[in-house]
C-alpha cells in the first residue's frame, strides 16, 4: 500500500505528539477540532508494512468519515473499508482478507473477531476513537484486552473523564503507557484553535406553565409523603429527589428476598415520582408538544402499568392535561421557541441545534421551515429512524449550503465532522462535561463560532448547566495536573 507523503503536513505539535507516540500503547487528548485523525494517519504510516490497520468508532457515520480521511492519504483505494453488520458475512471476511485499512464500529470488530475472520495478530495499529467510552461493558473494553498483546493501541478524545478514578479505569483498560495531552494554552496549538462567545440566554417560566408545574408538583408531594411515612424516603422536601437515588432505591427493593405485596406497592410509588420528574422536566425544558406527548405516554400505560394508572386518576393530572390543551390551542408554548425562531433568522448563517429529544428535534424543524427565511432538517440516530445512507446524505446537503440550520439529537455530538457551523444552540444544557465539550467542538471549526445555550431559570436546566460546568473545570485542572 502506498502513503502519498507529500500531501501530509503536520502541525508542530502535531509532529511533536507524534514522535512521542511511536511503538507506545498512546492516549492523545487534543480538543475537537485541532486535527487528532491527522496524526493517527501519520502513526498508521509507520505501521502500514507491519500488518493491517484498525479504526474504531462509535457511530457508522464516524467510521465512514475516518474511511473517507485515509483515503486521502493512502492508496489504493479498494484497500480501505469500512464495515457494517449490513454486509453479508461471506463478504465480510472477504473484506477482512483484503483490506489493509478497516474503519468500523467495535461492535463489529468484536462480531467479526469471534466469528475469526480476522486475528488480532493481524492489526499492527488499533486506533480507538472517542476513546473515553472504554468503561464499564462496552465493547472497547474487551477489544483492547484482545490487541493488548499483539498491535499498538492509539486511543483519541477531545473529553476523557471528568474524575481520576475514571481516567485511570480508562487508561487501565487501553493497557496505555503513555498518555499526551496539550491544553488550550500550548501556544503551537493556540493558534490554531477558534475562539468560541459563549452565551447563556435565561429564560423565564410563563406563569401559565409555572401553573402546570404546581400541578404536577402537588402529585409529587402526594407520593412523596406516602413513601416518606412508609420510611423509604429520608425527606418529604421534593426538590431533594433525584431520579437516580430513586432508581437505586427500587433496585435495592427487588434485591430482597422476600418480596410481599408491601414491596411491590413501594416500587409502584417510586415508579410514580419517577415518571412525575420525567414529566416536570418536559414542562421546564422542552415544547408544549413534547410534553403533551408525554403525559399522552403515560395514559397509554395506564392499562398496563399501576404506577400510571394512579397518576391518571389524579385530578392535578387532568387538570394539567386541560390546561396543556387549551396553551396549545391558543398557540402559547415555551419561550425557548420564540428564541429559535429569532435565532435562526439569518439565511445566511449556518447554525446546529442540539436537543435531547428526538419530538422537539422534529418540533423545532417544523417551526423554523414555517416561522423563518432559514431551511432545517432534522439530523437523528439510527434508532431514532434515521439510516446510515440519509445521515451521511444530510451531513453532505448540509455541507453544500442546501440547507443552512441542522437540528439534531446526540448523534451529531461525538466525533462527526459536521461542516463548519456560525451558529451553535443548545435548546437545553446535559449534565455532562463530556458530551458539552463534543457539543461545542462541532461550532467554529474554521470561522469564528458563536455557541448560544437556552437555560430556563430556576429549573432542572440550571442544575445541569452547573453540573456541566463544574466536572469540566474538574477535568481541565485533572490534566493540567498531568494525569
Amino acid at each position: 500500500m502506498k502513503f502519498l507523503k507529500d500531501k501530509l503536513k503536520l502541525r508542530t505539535y502535531q509532529e511533536q505528539i507524534l514522535s512521542k507516540i511511536v511503538n507506545k500503547n498512546s492516549f492523545v487528548v487534543l480538543p475537537t477540532g485541532t486535527g487528532k485523525t491527522i496524526i493517527a494517519i501519520a502513526l498508521a504510516s509507520l505501521n502500514i508494512d507491519k500488518g493491517k490497520i484498525l479504526i474504531m468508532a462509535p457511530t457508522k457515520p464516524l467510521t465512514v468519515q475516518h474511511e473517507k480521511s485515509f483515503k486521502e492519504y493512502f492508496q489504493p483505494d479498494e484497500e480501505i473499508v469500512h464495515l457494517t453488520g449490513a454486509i453479508s458475512p461471506i463478504k465480510r471476511k472477504e473484506l477482512w482478507k483484503n483490506s489493509k485499512i478497516i474503519c468500523a464500529t467495535p461492535q463489529t470488530i468484536e462480531s467479526d473477531l469471534i466469528k475469526r475472520y480476522f486475528k488480532p495478530g493481524d492489526i499492527s495499529l488499533a486506533v480507538f476513537d472517542e476513546a473515553h467510552r472504554t468503561t464499564g461493558d462496552y465493547a472497547y473494553v474487551w477489544l483492547a484486552k484482545q490487541f493488548s498483546e499483539t498491535s499498538q493501541i492509539l486511543a483519541l478524545s477531545a473529553s476523557p473523564a471528568s474524575d481520576q478514578q475514571r481516567l485511570d479505569e480508562i487508561k487501565t483498560n487501553l493497557f496505555i503507557d503513555n498518555f499526551e495531552l496539550l491544553a488550550e494554552e500550548n501556544p503551537h496549538l493556540k493558534k490554531h484553535l477558534k475562539k468560541k462567545e459563549i452565551e447563556r440566554m435565561m429564560i423565564e417560566l410563563p406563569s401559565d406553565y409555572k401553573k402546570i408545574k404546581t400541578y404536577l408538583q402537588s402529585i409529587l408531594t402526594k407520593h412523596v409523603n406516602i413513601l416518606y411515612t412508609r420510611g423509604s424516603l429520608k425527606s418529604q422536601d421534593i426538590s431533594h429527589l433525584r431520579k437516580l437515588e430513586l432508581l437505586k432505591t427500587q433496585k435495592a427493593l427487588f434485591a430482597q428476598r422476600e418480596k410481599g405485596p408491601d414491596t411491590y406497592f413501594l416500587v409502584s410509588e417510586l415508579t410514580v415520582l419517577i415518571k412525575m420528574l420525567h414529566l416536570i422536566e418536559m414542562l421546564e425544558t422542552q415544547n408544549l408538544h413534547t410534553f403533551s406527548a408525554s403525559m399522552e405516554k403515560i395514559e397509554s400505560q395506564a392499562k398496563s402499568t399501576k404506577a400510571s394508572r394512579r397518576i391518571i386518576n389524579e385530578w392535578d393530572f387532568k387538570r394539567a392535561k386541560i390546561t396543556t390543551q387549551k396553551l396549545i390551542e391558543g398557540g402559547v408554548d415555551h419561550p425557548k421557541i420564540a428564541k429559535i425562531l429569532e435565532l435562526t433568522q439569518n439565511k445566511n448563517e449556518k447554525v446546529i441545534i442540539f436537543s435531547q429529544l428526538r419530538k422537539t428535534v422534529e418540533f423545532l424543524t417544523e417551526q423554523i421551515n414555517l416561522h423563518t427565511q432559514s431551511t432545517a432538517k432534522a439530523f437523528v440516530g439510527q434508532k431514532e429512524g434515521m439510516t446510515q445512507k440519509k445521515q451521511l446524505e444530510t451531513l453532505e446537503q448540509f455541507k453544500d449550503g442546501e440547507f443552512n440550520v441542522l437540528v439534531a439529537t446526540s448523534v451529531s455530538e461525538e466525533g462527526l465532522h459536521i461542516e463548519n457551523a456560525d451558529i451553535g444552540i443548545f435548546f437545553e444544557p446535559v449534565p455532562s462535561a463530556l458530551r458539552t465539550i463534543q457539543r461545542r467542538g462541532r461550532i467554529g471549526r474554521v470561522n469564528i463560532g458563536k455557541v448560544y445555550m437556552l437555560i430556563t431559570k430556576d429549573t432542572i436546566d440550571e442544575k445541569y448547566y452547573w453540573v456541566s460546568y463544574h466536572k469540566e473545570r474538574r477535568m481541565k485542572e485533572l490534566l493540567e495536573n498531568g494525569s
